[in-house]
């Protein structure tokens, strides 16, 4: 769980700087109203982003490790990598990619949360068949 809370805190990081560097009033107004207005500049947002979608990419590998099923990360790498060619192109792509990175760390969640399959027949050792 703790996992989990690590990857969507740093998946709604990449949001926030996505919304900042593609110019959502809403979000730069707040943060004018906020005496924040500093940190409007790409120069401060980009590196920002691709900081977040970093560490929300690391966290998703860590995890999906530990799973066995290492699919959810090799969507997220797609979903960021989308986000990040959408801040030089299209704004869409950019909430596609992290769409699609908020979906891997779900199903990543998802698979840490499914009991692992059982045994139904206890393996009988060679010497004991005889």
């Amino acid at each position: 769980m703790k996992e989990l809370i690590k990857q969507l805190s740093a998946w709604a990081g990449s949001v926030f700087a996505a919304a900042c560097c593609l110019g959502i009033s809403a979000v730069v107004g707040a943060l004018g109203a906020m005496g924040l207005g500093f940190l409007i500049n790409d120069f401060i947002l980009f590196p920002l982003f691709f900081g977040f979608t970093g560490f929300t990419l690391w966290t998703l590998y860590r995890s999906t490790r530990r799973h066995a099923s290492i699919t959810p990360f090799w969507v997220g790498l797609a979903g960021g990598g989308i986000a990040g060619v959408g801040l030089f192109a299209h704004p869409w792509l950019v909430w596609m990619g992290l769409g699609i990175l908020l979906a891997a760390s779900v199903s990543d969640a998802w698979n840490g949360r499914v009991p692992k399959a059982c045994a139904t027949h206890p393996s009988v050792p060679s010497a004991a068949k005889k």
